[in-house]
């Protein structure tokens, strides 16, 4: 049960690893462009977005975190997917939902303008 465990494990990580390559491909031939990635759209030109911004760090930082934490098992130390305090969660949370609170703003505000009012 244990070999299949690690068979499944190492076909997800293949898997997502080919995902990942198959995305760089697409941004490094222009398919995929990058170059508003943490603005929002406005009428005239684009802005910065600090909601955006700051849920890529986060999610970058929380990320790399845990990768650091599993791959930083020694010995006496097993391996494996660490327990995440529900304080990290909640970061993340509510780092998305002023993110989403900020689109549904954004929305609002556009539907107003084209409506007249």
């Amino acid at each position: 049960m244990e070999s299949l465990a690690l068979f499944i494990g190492w076909m997800l990580t293949i898997l997502i690893g080919l995902l990942a390559l198959y995305v760089l491909y697409l941004i490094y031939s222009g398919k995929i462009d990058l170059k508003f990635l943490l603005s929002e759209s406005t009428s005239d030109k684009p802005t910065a977005s600090m909601a955006r911004f700051q849920f890529l760090i986060f999610t970058f930082v929380i990320a790399l975190t845990l990768f650091l934490v599993v791959v930083g098992c020694g010995k006496g130390t097993p391996c494996g997917f660490p327990n995440i305090p529900s304080s990290i969660l909640g970061l993340l949370g509510i780092s998305g939902a002023s993110y989403a609170v900020g689109k549904g703003i954004q929305a609002s505000s556009d539907s107003s303008k084209g409506s007249g009012k």
